[in-house]
């Protein structure tokens, strides 16, 4: 894991979303209330919501992010005919850009461009204008549910080096499950196993690829 590239090699970045751009999820800090409320753990909850059938479903596009998250609130015992944004809005108050990663990436994307390879709802490229802010640092956007194929699957990563006109050498990958990882290295894929935005920015380093 973590095999090094010759910076001269590396001509673009490819980053995941969630868990590197935002944690507050992946690390389950942001689920410690809601999940009480709903006689869950924060284990338990994140289980329910992203390793499930639905997800599997949402995350290709065969069911639309409202309608995922619809069948999230019936799985709660909620009402799925209620408030869908009230709902979200609590389910997600815990979730915050992590700015030293935000920071990276802008450095990055003046030597580099940069794709973002996430598997998501289909309204991710929403949420990243609208909510975060941070389409811009983004020249390749591939969304699993827009694309159709998700990571693990070599297909997805073929997909952005292909949108980055890159061959796989030439980049290096950024995702925090080791599951990705692994795959992309599979591929000939140099990649960073993302646990803190300090680590991030030191292995970067020590690649030549920041200052």
């Amino acid at each position: 894991m973590n095999q090094m590239q010759p910076r001269s090699m590396i001509k673009g970045i490819i980053f995941d979303f969630g868990g590197v751009f935002t944690d507050a999820h992946e690390s389950l800090a942001g689920f410690a209330g809601v999940a009480a409320r709903f006689g869950h753990t924060p284990e338990s909850l994140y289980d329910l919501l992203y390793n499930g059938s639905a997800w599997q479903e949402a995350k290709v596009g065969r069911l639309s992010t409202a309608a995922y998250w619809r069948r999230m609130m019936a799985a709660l015992q909620l009402d799925p005919d209620g408030n869908l944004d009230a709902f979200l809005a609590e389910l997600f108050a815990g979730e915050r850009l992590d700015l030293e990663v935000v920071a990276i990436a802008e450095e990055l994307r003046r030597r580099y461009p940069l794709a973002l390879l996430s598997n998501a709802t289909d309204n991710l490229e929403t949420l990243l204008r609208e909510r975060f802010g941070i389409r811009h640092l983004f020249a390749v956007v591939i969304n699993s549910a827009v694309a159709g194929v998700a990571k693990p699957d070599p297909a997805a990563y073929r997909l952005a080096l292909h949108g980055l006109g890159l061959a796989a050498d030439e980049v290096v990958f950024i995702d925090d499950k080791p599951r990705n990882i692994a795959a992309a290295e599979r591929l000939g894929i140099a990649s960073i196993l993302f646990r803190t935005a300090p680590e991030l920015r030191r292995e970067l380093a020590a690649r030549g690829l920041l200052p």
